[in-house]
């Protein structure tokens, strides 16, 4: 309410920054009561359909070697996911 009140003295103090008539009208809108950063939409990569291809096992057995020195799990697992995408589109 306070804000819909000040609307105008906004208009007026914004137009007279410019020095011309840039804004016409102001409007406000209400946002949920928690705010916007919880409504905030994540983005993540998209995820290649891997259904219905038969893994090389060839190129398993040269990452698993390749990655195998690697003691934490979860970087193991990104070279080797890594690994598969390089050595198979090198062909």
């Amino acid at each position: 309410p306070v804000l819909e009140m000040q609307k105008e003295k906004i208009r007026e103090r914004v137009n007279a920054t410019y020095g011309y008539n840039a804004i016409a009208r102001l409007r406000v809108t209400q946002t949920a009561p928690t705010g916007f950063s919880e409504g905030q939409v994540a983005f993540g990569h998209k995820v290649k359909p891997t259904k219905g291809l038969v893994p090389d096992p060839m190129l398993e057995r040269k990452v698993g070697q390749l990655t195998a020195p690697v003691e934490d799990t979860g970087l193991r697992a990104a070279l080797e996911g890594l690994g598969r995408n390089v050595l198979s589109n090198s062909k």
